[in-house]
């Protein structure tokens, strides 16, 4: 049997997630021995910075939509800030099929 559009689109979210959350776990380890003086490092550290930046100016662009939610605002500022427009995708999902705040 397929699964259905929403079972995809949660699994989706799920590999989504991990390649994000595997990808500044890369990053951070990228400040710490033996990966500081390793070629890597200075690719990470910056990538690092890039995921920072990137991810803060989408909880300032999406502040609307994560205001919506019935979930605390920190929850969902963190989420994006980890997972970026993901979590807003999932946020959007949650706030379109009524879990949103009146």
């Amino acid at each position: 049997m397929q699964p259905g559009p929403q079972e995809s689109i949660g699994k989706l979210h799920a590999i989504g997630k991990v390649v994000i959350g595997s990808t500044w776990l890369l990053a951070t380890a990228c400040f710490f021995p033996p990966l500081e003086s390793a070629r890597l490092g200075e690719f990470g550290r910056t990538l690092f910075g890039v995921l920072a930046v990137v991810h803060l100016v989408e909880c300032v662009a999406f502040l609307g939509v994560l205001r919506k939610s019935a979930r605390p605002l920190a929850e969902n500022l963190w989420q994006t800030f980890l997972f970026g427009i993901i979590h807003v995708s999932i946020v959007r999902g949650e706030i379109e099929s009524g879990g949103g705040r009146a």
